[in-house]
């Protein structure tokens, strides 16, 4: 095969930190050519290098023959190269027709916008991924996956020679990512070359062809997936042997509840829902995307409040109206969307830690702030985290995914909640934060703390739930046991209209009176 892409010796610095050190790999023609690496590992910058979203500062890029430099992503997705970044670009107030083709929307007159021609392109690009909304519909009323698939589909309208792709699938359903690697053996039938960041090690060697291994910055190695196994490039990505991680049965079946929904329902997006935590249990929250999982987190959490049922804690009848009541009484949310929700990119990682705490008055007297209080209970969890910053005043918008997420997490655990509910715990995380996320929370759980976690990877609901709950179109589908929970009876229950409530490894989902 030709070589589509040679990345020669590139380089990129920032104030403090060198993101890449003298990279080269090339990339051939007609490929699926994954990219892994640890959070920090320069993935994510490599490939905006290449996308043009960053120039390097040093190094060049040799693209079908020729070096090339790129002003803008526009100027790059001209020329045959188009991403899809991690994070969401798009703009929720407008129309997925329009978020389509934003900037090369169809005009009649070569003035005015053809909005017939914008709706019939609009949905040819959306049936391609399989995408069933009308292209008139409001972005920000989509779920996380849909608006992802919405962002493939706008990088495709370019027809590229070279798409990059990082995380694609970091918030997809089972079904969705099907969809999309169907596309993209369709794309590589078509002669189109995919760069495709993933942490997840089965669906690169599932369908990828080639991989390149990045760490710390540098390049490791290039090798054709068929001369490798996933062992080796988790070695190569962490440097290490990784320990295995295992189930442990649970051991805390009569612990106390310390938190207890009865009949919670919007009317909307969930109805009907009750479950229980004890004291010291990891409950998985499982279904597919759009079943309601993250509606009840936040319904909990008040954000907003359902409109039916009760919340106890620890046997105490409780009004959570806002979130900060939840706080006060020892809730704790990690949310799905870390930037929008979970972080304040524009502040330091060290101010992002401290906020939860603060709103609580946990480090402050007589509404000054301590700031040695503050700055040593920083250093800290940036410590037990592994939290990679140059400093705990860094911009956290500047971190890695893996590495805002690890914040996120401190900020919560810094407010010392009774419960933490945890949606999409290691989205965008590599294989390595992935264990130490699994040990963390392990140790929480000993330590006492009631943990929901909600996940669309199942083998990660089955590696840390000690039970595991169902949903399916708004409401709770079941219960799986610790001894019974698989990967087919959880996708049975998510999936099926009428799963068989008598099966032995399903019992009705209930609550602690």
């Amino acid at each position: 095969m030709s070589v589509l892409l040679s990345v020669e010796q590139i380089t990129k610095t920032y104030p403090g930190v060198k993101a890449l050190q003298e990279v080269s790999f090339n990339v051939e023609a007609g490929t699926v050519h994954a990219v892994m690496g640890e959070n920090g590992a320069g993935k994510s910058t490599l490939m905006q290098v290449i996308a043009g979203a960053h120039a390097p500062t040093s190094g060049r890029l040799i693209f079908d023959g020729q070096e090339v430099s790129f002003s803008s992503t526009r100027d790059a997705a001209q020329k045959g190269i188009s991403i899809v970044f991690q994070e969401l670009m798009l703009a929720s107030n407008m129309t997925i027709a329009e978020n389509i083709f934003l900037g090369a929307e169809p005009r009649a007159a070569h003035v005015f916008v053809d909005r017939g021609q914008l709706l019939e392109r609009a949905r040819e690009a959306m049936q391609r991924l399989g995408i069933a909304q009308h292209p008139d519909t409001r972005l920000g009323d989509l779920t996380i996956a849909q608006q992802q698939l919405i962002e493939i589909c706008k990088a495709l309208i370019h027809e590229p020679r070279l798409l990059i792709l990082d995380e694609p699938t970091s918030s997809l359903s089972e079904a969705d990512s099907l969809t999309l690697f169907k596309v993209v053996h369709e794309l590589r039938a078509r002669g189109v070359t995919i760069l495709y960041i993933s942490h997840r090690m089965r669906e690169v060697f599932d369908n990828c062809d080639a991989v390149t291994v990045l760490r710390d910055g540098k390049h490791v190695r290039t090798a054709r997936l068929t001369d490798t196994s996933p062992d080796e490039v988790v070695r190569l990505m962490v440097g290490r042997d990784l320990a295995e991680v295992k189930r442990i049965r649970p051991e805390h079946e009569h612990a106390p509840v310390v938190l207890n929904v009865k009949g919670l329902g919007d009317d909307e997006r969930y109805r009907d829902v009750s479950f229980s935590l004890r004291r010291g249990e990891i409950v998985g929250l499982a279904g597919l995307i759009g079943a309601g999982r993250s509606e009840v987190a936040m319904g909990i959490f008040g954000a907003p409040p359902p409109k039916h049922g009760t919340v106890e804690i620890e046997g105490k009848l409780v009004k959570i109206a806002k979130p900060r009541d939840a706080m006060k009484l020892g809730i704790g949310l990690v949310p799905e969307d870390r930037k929008d929700q979970g972080l304040v990119l524009g502040m330091s990682v060290g101010s992002n830690l401290s906020l939860a705490a603060l709103g609580l008055g946990r480090l402050s007297s007589a509404s000054f702030i301590r700031p040695l209080q503050e700055a040593r209970m920083i250093d800290s969890y940036v410590g037990r985290f592994k939290i990679k910053t140059p400093t705990v005043e860094q911009l956290v918008g500047l971190l890695s995914g893996g590495n805002q997420q690890k914040v996120v997490l401190a900020k919560w655990l810094a407010s010392k909640p009774r419960v933490l509910i945890v949606d999409e715990p290691t989205r965008g995380v590599d294989v390595g934060t992935k264990a130490e996320i699994y040990a963390l929370m392990r140790e929480l759980a000993r330590d006492g703390l009631a943990i929901l976690v909600i996940s669309s990877d199942l083998p990660e609901i089955l590696t840390i739930s000690d039970r595991i709950l169902v949903m399916r179109a708004g409401q709770l589908a079941g219960e799986v046991s610790f001894d019974d929970a698989s990967e087919e009876r959880i996708m049975s229950l998510a999936a099926l209209e009428h799963a068989d409530p008598s099966h032995p490894e399903v019992k009705p989902t209930g609550f602690v009176s």
